[in-house]
């Protein structure tokens, strides 16, 4: 038995709050309920905001926190493993667990061995470069990804503008146009291509303690060279992510719009918002009154005028907005690793629309909580979507087994109790 209280220490590379994204929640959640189980947990974030808001904090987080200093010649892999190295030294922790980042993440499983790393895949982070394994230039998803060619990946990032300009343009101090040196950056100075790093990090998966993954897809790309992997999906603060108090009488009649409602980085064309758009024209096209609501952090010129962008909302304010609106939509085109917008728009009481891909596949049942329909189809997502438009009892029948479905699963306290803190003591005791 552990005699003497157990320290679990948190490095996250991209770290900011309050979140632009779902990450950063999952990460500041998993702490607090460890936290609150008597486990010492502090937080090691970057402060190296050149291309990204790494470490830009505001207010106090609820957990120890350490920012380390970063610029661009110094967020390597030789000064990041010795800066972090340092402080794990001195913290002395039992397990480490290596929750966002790139390719540099992948250096962070030496600082205590791989054997005590929780290696945490909120994305395709080490699996693809542009982590959303999806080949852009060619408007599919990948099929081949790091681990088995990572020459290709090298290809598929560098294909319009070689390694040796990008590397020019960060030292140059180039503006950036987000992502491409965002994440250049990191692919440069981890040296991610190199077959000494590819090598490296096949070895250091084979030994590592966990892999905590959001779906089974990335699992499955995990399985041939971890031995330990759990598909653990995010939560959702139910407290502030409630129902309203007033049930919607829209009908799509002339004066009865019904809106529905495409939440987080709209502006990102994964995110399948000209899906929606396509879908809601058909919609219209029957007579019926559909307005499509969405975050984009920036304008998006040319859009009918009942597609209405709130542009980019603070996180406190997110649960009014969706308690503002009937249906929630998340078309993505990509394989979506979790989806925390689905489980926001069920935790408020709202039927869920989603592509039937990745974690929303998992998340939203199908005839129950919302519909699924083939990513990048517009005519079975506007079917699917008739048929809440035309009935607001539908919407609240699906919307309630949704609040039920997230109350039961989707929890933080239920998550921590259920998925981690079994296998995380597990891994304690045998320290």
């Amino acid at each position: 038995m552990i005699d003497s209280v157990p320290r679990i220490a948190f490095i996250d590379l991209t770290f900011n709050w309050p979140p632009a994204g779902g990450c950063w929640i999952d990460t500041l959640n998993v702490m607090l309920g460890l936290q609150a189980q008597g486990i010492d947990v502090r937080l090691f974030v970057p402060d190296f905001q050149a291309y990204y808001p790494r470490g830009k904090i505001t207010g106090d987080l609820p957990v120890p926190l350490t920012l380390v200093p970063f610029n661009r010649l110094t967020f390597n892999f030789a000064t990041v493993k010795s800066r972090f190295g340092a402080l794990i030294r001195e913290y002395r922790p039992d397990l480490l667990f290596l929750a966002d980042g790139y390719a540099l993440k992948a250096h962070l499983m030496d600082l205590l061995g791989p054997e005590r790393s929780i290696f945490r895949f909120y994305s395709y982070e080490i699996l693809c470069a542009n982590l959303h394994y999806y080949r852009y230039h060619e408007n599919r998803v990948c099929d081949r990804g790091f681990l088995t060619a990572p020459d290709e990946c090298k290809r598929c990032w560098f294909r319009r503008i070689p390694a040796w300009v990008r590397a020019f343009q960060i030292l140059s101090h180039w503006p950036e146009r987000h992502p491409t040196l965002h994440f250049s950056q990191e692919i440069i100075a981890s040296r991610a291509f190199t077959h000494a790093y590819w090598q490296r990090l096949r070895e250091n998966l084979g030994h590592l303690a966990c892999a905590v993954v959001y779906n089974r897809f990335i699992a499955s790309l995990l399985q041939p060279y971890t031995r330990n992997v759990r598909v653990i999906q995010g939560g959702v603060d139910i407290e502030r992510f409630q129902p309203g108090e007033f049930r919607s009488i829209a009908d799509g009649s002339p004066d009865r719009p019904v809106k529905i409602f495409l939440p987080g980085r709209a502006n990102d064309p994964l995110k399948g918002l000209e899906v929606l758009r396509q879908a809601a024209i058909r919609l219209r096209s029957k007579g019926l009154n559909v307005e499509v609501h969405y975050t984009a952090a920036m304008d998006m010129p040319g859009y009918e005028p009942w597609a209405i962008n709130h542009h980019w909302i603070a996180y406190e304010d997110l649960p009014e907005l969706y308690r503002q609106m009937d249906i929630v939509a998340v078309p993505s085109t990509w394989i979506e690793p979790f989806g925390l917008t689905a489980v926001e728009g069920m935790a408020v009481g709202l039927p869920v629309v989603a592509s039937r891909t990745g974690g929303l596949a998992e998340s939203v049942v199908d005839g129950e909580t919302g519909f699924h329909f083939t990513p990048d189809r517009p005519d079975e997502m506007a079917l699917h979507l008739e048929k809440l438009v035309r009935s607001s009892r539908l919407r609240a029948e699906m919307g309630q087994k949704g609040r039920v479905r997230v109350e039961k699963h989707y929890s933080w306290n239920n998550i921590v109790q259920r998925s981690y803190l079994p296998w995380i003591w597990e891994l304690l005791e045998k320290r």
